[in-house]
């Protein structure tokens, strides 16, 4: 992920953890691991974009169903 793409999940993290309730660090860092994950899955499917999307705490299930997928394809 290049420098402005960050920097461009990070506008779109702070109104939407305005949003939510809470404390602001908490809720920031959910914003900006929730705009991580629709930034990856805007991505054409590949094993490496899978597994960056595995280590960000996308479920498996998710991303069968969003790419059309069999596990066995996304875990291999």
């Amino acid at each position: 992920m290049t420098y402005n793409q960050s920097k461009d999940l990070m506008r779109k993290a702070v109104p939407f953890a305005r949003k939510l309730e809470g404390d602001w660090s908490a809720r920031m860092s959910m914003a900006l691991k929730v705009m991580v994950i629709k930034h990856y899955m805007r991505q054409p499917f590949s094993v490496e974009n899978a597994q960056i999307l595995l280590a960000k705490g996308c479920s498996v299930r998710k991303l069968c169903k969003h790419y059309g997928v069999k596990r066995h394809q996304i875990l291999s």
